[in-house]
């Protein structure tokens, strides 16, 4: 698994099972963890096999998650970050694009509207990012899940009720590519 211990991915997976073990804590203790904290292999690694080993009871550990996930942000190859804003089948209301346009002014950020019909803003430094979404969610934003494992995009059309060849609305699912 990695140099905090002798454990291997599986044995660690049965211990969890057989010992019923909730928490990270509890694993590095039942198998004798070298180092108290773990590393950034084995700690996402030991949490994942909790939650799904145990999904109800499972202690989900923050710490464990990637930068991405923690801050709902995707870290840039210059080491600063462009936040994702949630835009449901790409309808946005005045009010929330200028919304968008201020905290962009306001922060210095570049923005991008996506292939997801998402408005990207990147340059974001890592302290700004707890400003930057209070203004969102104050504003009816949510996270666009454009970071960690979830549905991500999702096209969809005008529809019915504005394309002159609209016969119905619909949406398609860019990660299984089919008609939701």
């Amino acid at each position: 698994m990695c140099g905090c211990t002798d454990t291997s991915h599986q044995e660690a997976r049965d211990a969890i099972r057989t010992q019923k073990l909730l928490t990270i804590d509890g694993v590095y203790r039942a198998l004798g963890w070298r180092t108290p904290n773990g590393c950034s292999s084995c700690r996402p690694a030991i949490n994942y096999y909790l939650l799904s080993s145990w999904p109800k009871e499972a202690v989900d550990d923050p710490q464990s998650r990637f930068i991405n996930e923690r801050v709902h942000a995707n870290i840039q190859k210059d080491g600063t970050y462009s936040v994702v804003p949630r835009v449901v089948g790409g309808e946005i209301t005045p009010d929330k694009l200028i919304v968008l346009g201020e905290v962009a002014k306001e922060f210095g950020l570049y923005t991008k509207i996506t292939g997801g019909q998402r408005v990207d803003l990147f340059g974001a430094q890592l302290h700004q990012l707890p400003p930057i979404w209070r203004k969102l969610v104050d504003a009816g934003f949510e996270t666009g899940h454009a970071y960690g494992k979830s549905l991500r995009t999702v096209k969809s059309c005008v529809g019915s009720t504005w394309c002159r060849f609209g016969v119905d609305d619909s949406v398609v699912c860019t990660a299984c590519i089919r008609l939701c």
